[in-house]
């Protein structure tokens, strides 16, 4: 219910003739779940772990939806598995802390580039619904998670934000190190996408291309590390509701092969970063006109829950004439 409302609520914001705002999808998750509660109180699927061990509550805390919190919430044993954490060590209340609805760029500045900012357009379109009321649902949520007797780590909490977003700035690291982690997380967030929108409407050039070489966003090893691994998903697979295809241009200047072994990461729906490694040889111009082809795609990429997946994609040019 929880992975379905993500996409139910991507889908309303891209909606200009939606007849039902966010909340109310929220409300209609919450409500379904408050009915199963009062059918099968202490069902197992209330604290059913995932294959990164995060619970149902969890889910909840870490996407901002405080009605569907309150609703799992009034089962005792929700309750009762409160500070349980997932595979990073993250528990609920600390998901719920590092606001990841609004702080993407916090922890992965690397997106605000011009190759990489197409993928920012769904998760913008949340994080400005979320701040028409100045991020309440997050707030909500941390003080629904506290009342039920969520242990607030803050220490522990810094930690294993910073563990997962080794590509914060020096100048974030040392403000988190000093203040407070919600507050400090959606400020920087909200500063730099202000900045780089700005930046875009008023002088492009200035922007980045691409983010900085070698710069990784997301750390397989250490899932690996964990006995986990990645899955490689296809374009027909059933947790996807829609995966967009590259679109071939008409005609390129080059003929080869290269392949991108890709790794993303999707969650509410919204693939929000991706690695790529390149096989073959080609220019470098080449390799990023068709890493762009593959960026573009991902924007159309409708996948329930929060994973990481894999893709093979094999790119064969011939005398001018583009296949995929």
């Amino acid at each position: 219910m929880i992975d379905r409302l993500g996409l139910q609520i991507r889908e309303n914001l891209e909606d200009a003739k939606a007849q039902q705002t966010p909340e109310d999808l929220e409300r209609a998750a919450a409500e379904e779940i408050a009915a199963f509660i009062a059918r099968a109180p202490g069902d197992l699927s209330l604290t059913a772990k995932d294959e990164d061990e995060r619970t149902p509550l969890i889910a909840a805390a870490s996407d901002g939806y405080p009605q569907v919190v309150r609703a799992l919430l009034a089962d005792p044993s929700v309750r009762l598995r409160i500070n349980e954490p997932d595979d990073d060590g993250t528990t609920a209340w600390m998901r719920a802390n590092f606001a990841l609805p609004l702080t993407l760029v916090a922890c992965q500045p690397g997106t605000l580039t011009l190759e990489r900012s197409a993928l920012l357009a769904p998760y913008v379109r949340r994080m400005g619904q979320l701040l028409k009321t100045q991020g309440a649902a997050i707030n909500d949520v941390i003080q629904q998670l506290e009342a039920a007797g969520a242990d607030p780590d803050m220490d522990a909490a810094k930690r294993a934000w910073l563990r997962q977003c080794p590509n914060a700035t020096p100048a974030l690291q040392q403000a988190l190190a000093d203040g407070p982690l919600v507050q400090t997380l959606v400020k920087e967030a909200v500063t730099r996408q202000r900045e780089f929108n700005i930046t875009a409407a008023e002088a492009p050039r200035k922007l980045p291309v691409r983010p900085p070489p070698g710069m990784h966003f997301i750390d397989v090893e250490a899932k690996q590390g964990r006995g986990k691994v990645v899955p490689e998903w296809t374009f027909n697979d059933a947790r996807c509701e829609r995966m967009g295809k590259p679109e071939p241009p008409r005609a390129v200047n080059w003929r080869g092969w290269i392949t991108f072994k890709m790794i993303a990461r999707t969650r509410a729906a919204v693939v929000e970063v991706a690695d790529f490694e390149v096989i073959g040889s080609a220019p470098e111009a080449v390799v990023d006109f068709f890493r762009n082809a593959l960026v573009r795609a991902l924007v159309d990429y409708r996948c329930a829950g929060e994973h990481l997946f894999k893709q093979v994609i094999t790119v064969q040019v011939s005398a001018r004439m583009l296949g995929l």
